[in-house]
């Protein structure tokens, strides 16, 4: 036949009897101690994860600038070649209408020197000697 284990339970009020102002000063330094450590633990945890929220953001807004300028570049090319385009169309078909408005070359008319205006130097010469004579 097999045993049977006398298992003893301490009493619940054999725990309270035995506590005294010395065991709640020990628990109590013991409770500081591990917030304390817990803190520290939470600080560090943050710190990191700050630290790597920071590099995720970077490297993304590294990613988006670079999608950014190569969506430009692709953009750019395309207008581009759509106003190459255009303006070859617009030359094939203003080209005629061009050759017919142009104006067709007259000769080159010589032209001689400009006489020197003498009526403003003689009325300059008449108020000269009109303010000399009041004078």
């Amino acid at each position: 036949m097999a045993r049977k284990k006398n298992v003893h339970k301490a009493p619940r009020n054999a725990l309270n009897r035995n506590a005294n102002a010395r065991h709640l000063w020990l628990a109590g330094l013991g409770l500081a101690s591990m917030a304390r450590r817990q803190a520290i633990a939470v600080a560090t945890t943050a710190a990191d994860r700050a630290v790597q929220a920071r590099r995720q953001a970077v490297a993304t807004a590294g990613q988006v600038q670079s999608n950014l300028v190569a969506a430009a570049d692709e953009l750019r090319n395309r207008v581009e070649t759509g106003a190459a385009q255009l303006t070859e169309t617009f030359e094939t078909v203003l080209a005629p209408l061009v050759a017919r408005l142009r104006p067709k070359a007259k000769r080159a008319v010589r032209r001689g020197r400009k006489p020197i205006a003498k009526k403003a130097v003689r009325r300059n010469a008449k108020k000269v000697a009109k303010r000399a004579r009041k004078a």
